[in-house]
């Protein structure tokens, strides 16, 4: 039986501040020479290399994937809550409708005028959700931090939100952490 080739889905390049410094053409040369029939590049909170990285991807005969790390800010439920950190889901483009509704998202991360920093809301994400691919984002993730932190309820609520909104294109991820 051959072995099921692997390829990555969660990358992040030199766009990703503090969490990435590939250059996408290093990366798209890697994956490449890897012998990776595609690759994905997830940047955060941007589609900064979209553009290029397709471009270059394809030149080099490797399929691009497109998406993004988008952080997510949940409200606080109740007056006086302390609002938590926006938390990460990956977004993966499976069409062209989900590519518009990528870009729609990335544009919601900015157009806040509050001073937050860039974030979605649940609604928003639910709302811009055809034809992309949710990754639930791992113990960091959005649906991890709540289990971390004992929150069993709000984490059923925001996968059945997920689950609502993505249907068979949600995947949960699971990792092994401390």
């Amino acid at each position: 039986m051959p072995m099921p080739r692997f390829l990555h889905l969660r990358t992040h390049t030199e766009h990703s501040l503090l969490e990435g410094a590939v250059p996408v053409k290093k990366l798209v040369k890697l994956a490449a020479s890897a012998g990776m029939p595609a690759i994905a590049v997830t940047d955060t909170n941007n589609l900064f290399c979209a553009l290029e990285f397709a471009q270059t991807a394809r030149e080099a005969g490797v399929q691009p994937i497109v998406g993004c790390q988008i952080d997510v800010q949940e409200p606080p439920r109740q007056p006086g809550e302390k609002t938590r950190p926006p938390a990460p889901v990956v977004l993966l483009v499976q069409s062209e409708a989900g590519y518009a509704n990528l870009m729609a998202l990335n544009t919601c991360l900015y157009l806040r005028g509050d001073g937050s920093l860039p974030h979605v809301t649940p609604q928003e994400l639910a709302a811009h959700s055809g034809g992309l691919i949710c990754l639930t984002g791992g113990a960091e993730g959005w649906l991890g931090r709540m289990l971390q932190d004992g929150q069993r309820a709000r984490a059923d609520e925001a996968l059945a939100l997920l689950e609502g909104a993505f249907g068979d294109r949600l995947y949960v991820e699971l990792q092994r952490h401390p």
